[in-house]
């Protein structure tokens, strides 16, 4: 189990990990040299539930960095959204964010989102459509890249009409929430899987939370483990649940008694 992060932190980088252990010393030494450049960062690394050794080999390469760099592990394979749901609540900072094991979005692009926060923004998010940010893209892949811009602009407007969300780019895989908007919107997220990001946006739309965007370095990387077809079509299933869901909790908002917050109970009458 993580230790709770040191006060000397303001923010926490959490890395969802899978079977990384192929890649991850590289993972390692560029968060170091992160977390060396930007002394009030820490990183966590929730291993979920890794079968190849890749907590094991993290354990070993973070052992000498103290709280600048800790493990959580489980068994069990819950999911991407169950492993940040995770982390984000272990961290005890003012400002969480998290990224993608591969590092496909330079870490210093976290900084960038941090002023987002720092200026008043309850969630910040990288956004690979704003015309300022920077792709690094080998030639071969520009046919599967272009396809798979289409269909995630195509998701994007699909989402934005049916849930409460307003950016631009939803599956960005960097984000950074404060720990006031986490403590308020963690316990309604249910989602194990990918789907996470979006159910992250939409309840923070449902609450009227604000939600800014910033351009990203991102180095594209293909093929990738989400796949269009089958991640689509279970993507569209998931926004009609939450649609529903989120309509459903309106509704029964719209009749608790005036005042009555969230989790409170009405006050029991006395008769005189």
């Amino acid at each position: 189990m993580a230790e709770p992060t040191h006060d000397r932190f303001r923010c926490t980088l959490v890395i969802p990990t899978y079977n990384a252990a192929d890649f991850i010393e590289n993972t390692v030494d560029r968060l170091r040299r992160f977390a060396a450049e930007q002394p009030g960062w820490c990183v966590l690394f929730v291993c979920d539930g890794c079968t190849d050794g890749t907590a094991d080999k993290l354990g070993a390469l973070t052992a000498a960095d103290g709280p600048a760099i800790r493990v959580e592990a489980y068994s069990a394979n819950r999911g991407k959204g169950y492993a940040l749901r995770r982390g984000l609540s272990l961290a005890v900072t003012p400002y969480r964010f998290y990224t993608d094991v591969d590092l496909a979005y330079d870490p210093d692009s976290a900084v960038g989102l941090l002023r987002l926060l720092e200026g008043g923004a309850d969630l910040a998010v990288a956004n690979r459509a704003n015309p300022e940010s920077r792709f690094l893209v080998s030639p071969r892949d520009f046919p599967r890249i272009y396809r798979r811009h289409l269909s995630s602009r195509g998701l994007n407007l699909w989402l934005r009409a049916m849930l409460p969300i307003a950016i631009h780019d939803t599956q960005a895989g960097l984000k950074g929430v404060t720990a006031a908007a986490w403590e308020r919107l963690g316990p309604r997220i249910t989602t194990d899987g990918f789907f996470f990001d979006v159910e992250l946006l939409a309840r923070a739309g449902q609450v009227g939370m604000t939600v800014a965007e910033a351009p990203v370095e991102f180095r594209y990387v293909d093929p990738s483990t989400v796949r269009l077809i089958s991640h689509g079509w279970s993507m569209l299933k998931d926004t009609w649940r939450l649609r529903r869901r989120l309509g459903s909790e309106a509704k029964q908002g719209a009749k608790r008694p005036a005042g009555l917050g969230e989790g409170d109970e009405p006050a029991v009458g006395i008769a005189k």
